[in-house]
């Protein structure tokens, strides 16, 4: 079988909300959870891989009431 696998959902939402932060410098907040599940149709648990992404590359920290920052 030739060509490429289909991408993850997770990596999916992660290069999305990449692509969002670095073109919308004054971005400060990500999309609540349920926000991005109802967006993209998955699970909270391929969000919260998708936003563990963002968050080991330094691009986004989590709050202590669930909700999620840019970081700077």
């Amino acid at each position: 079988m030739t060509g490429q696998q289909p991408q993850s959902a997770y990596l999916t939402i992660a290069d999305q909300l990449r692509q969002e932060i670095r073109n919308r410098p004054d971005m400060t907040d990500l999309p609540r959870t349920s926000d991005l599940m109802a967006q993209h149709d998955v699970s909270r648990s391929t969000v919260r891989r998708a936003l563990a992404v963002l968050h080991k590359e330094g691009l986004a920290e989590p709050l202590p009431d669930g909700r999620w920052n840019v970081r700077p």
